[in-house]
């Protein structure tokens, strides 16, 4: 498949509020690797959500984190609140020999170290630091609730964010896998979609699925998506920055005399044409940059595996959601319209093949191009765009006039596989120019060019 193209209770009660302080007096913990997030004697007050238990420690807790989770996520004083609480309670119940600490503790204070890595991303060491802590955390509370299907999620989510942030960041193009400290990134990502599998025959084995009702665990998947982009992008801008400096004095020369010329020789046509033709140039020099067969990110970039795996796993996380009680209607058109995306670009390649041997002169007599002949590449692009279509209804939303471009483009990228002027073509164009009528008059005219050319 091709690639797919973030009150309170009653007046008669006090408020619950926590107040946060960013200086930890309290990170002196058995474990060794835990990081000292910075000090700082600044206070934040957090008003708590109104289903907080004030009695409750670990509501309180889990209070705390969603406010964090529902904020900008622009500042760690919530997440150091959050770890220093996480420490007072473990280490209250190691000296007080309580019951063990629910799951929901490892979770969170697994989460609060790793998200609090975004914030040191200039100093490597500490960001290893941060996720170093949060795997151990996660794994304390493992080997307590070795099944336990939020814990298994988190894993993966943290080990996902880590090889992005940490592993990633660290690789150049003269990377090598057998270099001394080079990160097995294959392997890293091999091993945190396991787990993600885990989690999920979990849920499914004991009919849970509430966990998929929420983005907290799609975030995973969207990570997963970002992290195949980074691959598929690597090496773009540290090749560019190096043709930059190379480059640079020649490019300034050529640029004032290019413009010296226009100004001179060429009138407005021949200077609108020349754009154009520089335009195109500078397209065709946007290619892929080629990875060594020995780069850490060759085996992860020169698959589809990882791509499939993306959208098989998508596809199943909105099943798993439509089986929850109240799907979030949200998440549901979310899912749906990346699904929807995914076999649109999926289409892309076999489009572009039936088009160009059914009507490009140039290809007249040509059989085959991509190893697909004119019915093949209609057949499969008809396929993938009916499925697109599917999922791109399934996410409309009654109050976005994009979902319904959306899906009048799918709409015509359809029509163009069928006969021209058939009906199936003549239908498809019909109800597209609806929708874009409908969208163009809700935006003040934002589609008139697309509905123009369509009409056209």
């Amino acid at each position: 498949m091709a690639k797919r193209t973030l009150g309170m209770g009653n007046a008669a009660k006090a408020k619950k509020q926590k107040t946060l302080e960013s200086k930890q007096d309290s990170v002196d913990l058995e474990a060794p690797s835990q990081p000292t997030p910075p000090k700082d004697s600044n206070q934040l007050t957090v008003e708590l959500p109104e289903e907080v238990d004030a009695d409750d420690e670990i509501s309180q807790l889990k209070g705390l984190y969603k406010t964090y989770i529902d904020s900008e996520r622009d500042s760690d004083l919530i997440l150091n609140g959050i770890i220093h609480e996480c420490d007072r309670l473990l280490r209250n119940s190691q000296a007080d020999s309580k019951e063990p600490l629910a799951a929901i503790f490892y979770k969170i204070y697994a989460i609060a170290l790793s998200e609090s890595a975004n914030f040191h991303t200039d100093a490597p060491k500490k960001v290893s630091e941060f996720f170093d802590a949060a795997i151990e955390r996660i794994e304390d509370g493992l080997e307590k609730f070795p099944r336990d299907i939020d814990l298994l999620f988190t894993k993966s989510k943290i080990l996902v964010n880590r090889i992005a942030l940490e592993k990633i960041s660290q690789l150049t193009l003269e990377s090598r896998i057998e270099d001394e400290g080079v990160s097995q990134v294959k392997r890293d990502l091999d091993e945190a979609l396991q787990i993600y599998e885990d989690a999920e025959l979990r849920a499914q084995e004991l009919g849970e699925f509430a966990a998929f009702n929420s983005e907290e665990y799609w975030d995973i998947l969207e990570a997963v998506d970002d992290l195949l982009d980074i691959v598929d992008n690597f090496g773009k801008d540290d090749e560019q920055r190096l043709e930059d400096d190379d480059d640079d004095d020649e490019e300034e020369a050529e640029a004032e005399e290019a413009e010296k010329a226009v100004e001179e020789e060429l009138n407005v046509e021949d200077a609108e044409k020349a754009a154009a033709e520089e335009e195109e140039g500078e397209d065709e020099e946007d290619e892929d940059v080629e990875l060594a067969e020995s780069h850490p990110l060759y085996a992860i970039k020169n698959t589809d595996e990882y791509n499939q795996w993306w959208r098989d796993h998508t596809t199943r996380y909105l099943a798993n959601l439509l089986k929850t009680a109240s799907p979030s209607p949200s998440l549901r058109r979310q899912l749906n319209a990346r699904l929807g995306q995914s076999f649109l670009q999926e289409a892309e390649i076999p489009s572009s093949v039936y088009t160009t041997l059914k009507f490009d002169e140039d290809y007249q007599g040509i059989e085959e191009l991509e190893g697909l002949n004119v019915d093949e590449a209609k057949d499969i692009a008809q396929d993938l765009i009916s499925k697109a279509l599917q999922h791109l209804k399934e996410a409309e939303d009654k109050d976005e006039p994009e979902s319904w471009v959306a899906i009048a483009e799918a709409m015509i990228s359809l029509g163009n596989l069928h006969d021209v002027d058939s009906k199936e073509q003549e239908s498809l164009y019909e109800e597209a120019e609806k929708l874009l009528n409908k969208a163009n008059n809700a935006t003040n005219g934002k589609y008139q060019d697309a509905l123009e050319n369509l009409i056209g």
